[in-house]
């Protein structure tokens, strides 16, 4: 008794069949798969259509469909079951697919690769520096930067914190140099090192020559202070809510130089980074105690966003600097 076939299955077979003979009307001309025969193949594949998958490459759909013979051709066997609708991996497609998509994405990895070494050859790094930045070991680096690979074009500028974290989540920062805030949900902070704050004053102020003071003091004194757009400002305003104090803010700058102009022969004082008084006479910083204030420097980036090779070489010299001089 002979055994019936379903109509579908025939169909199939002699679709399968004429693809055959297509692939052998097709004889390899060479060995050597292509790279395009291999995005041509992916690019069909991914989208099961020859038409979606040539609009998609930008090149006409006989074009594709040659090529995909080609490849067939110099495989021996059919990639694709071809219906009136969509295209359908065959066993032998099926098998060809993880290996195709791996060759791609190493491909892929190697010009990343490439494109990122030309990143040390030219290109821009854009990054943003604390307002200490002056009393830091930043300047030494960004020397040694600038020296050893002279066709980076860096431009490195002080922000604000706030405006840094602005920056940096647009894009249109490639890392920062920044005091930790507590907003980091989308920053990411690779910690350098732990930073006092200290009172500062000037030579003729009453308390020039004391080394500690109790933070209580602090409410007594008529202070100069970072205006309120700063993470220095930020942080104090935090620390004085946290010990319940109020002090007496009797001028607000946006910059370190003109706070450090204006107390240096004036009952005045500040607080500001332990660093910012070093190679200063004239100026005299106190240790605040019980407790002191502390607040820890970083190297921001975008949390999950992409770091080109200048930035990454950047950071891994500033990380050096630091940890040569044992604050790391």
């Amino acid at each position: 008794m002979a055994t019936k076939h379903p109509a579908g299955s025939a169909s199939t077979a002699r679709a399968r069949a004429d693809q055959a003979r297509a692939v052998a009307r097709h004889p390899p001309q060479s060995d050597v798969v292509e790279l395009r025969h291999l995005r041509y193949f992916v690019a069909v594949a991914d989208a099961r259509s020859f038409t979606r998958a040539a609009e998609d490459l930008r090149i006409s759909q006989p074009t594709l469909s040659h090529q995909i013979r080609q490849l067939e051709a110099r495989l021996e066997t059919v990639l694709f079951d071809r219906h009136a609708r969509r295209v359908e991996l065959t066993a032998a497609g099926k098998a060809f697919k993880p290996y195709t998509d791996r060759i791609l994405k190493e491909l892929q990895d190697g010009v990343l690769a490439v494109a990122e070494l030309q990143g040390l050859v030219r290109g821009t790094l854009r990054m943003a520096v604390f307002h200490s930045f002056a009393s830091s070991l930043l300047g030494p680096v960004l020397a040694e930067f600038a020296l050893r690979y002279p066709g980076v074009r860096v431009l490195a500028r002080l922000q604000p914190r706030l405006e840094m974290e602005r920056d940096l989540l647009s894009g249109a920062l490639d890392l920062a140099v920044a005091y930790v805030s507590e907003n980091t949900e989308h920053i990411l902070a690779e910690k350098l090192f732990d930073e006092e704050l200290v009172l500062i004053v000037g030579r003729r102020h009453s308390l020039a020559r004391r080394s500690t003071l109790p933070k209580s003091a602090l409410a007594d004194l008529k202070l100069v202070l970072l205006s309120e757009e700063f993470g220095a400002r930020q942080f104090l305003n935090r620390y004085f809510a946290r010990e319940k104090l109020a002090p007496h803010v009797v001028l607000e700058m946006n910059a370190i130089e003109p706070i450090l102009s204006t107390i240096h022969e004036a009952p005045l004082g500040t607080v500001l980074s332990s660093g910012v008084v070093a190679g200063r006479p004239g100026l005299h910083s106190i240790r605040l105690v019980r407790p002191t204030p502390k607040r820890t420097c970083a190297i921001l980036w975008r949390r999950e966003g992409y770091r080109q090779a200048a930035a990454l070489r950047m950071a891994e010299m500033i990380r050096a600097a630091y940890r040569e001089a044992g604050k790391l």
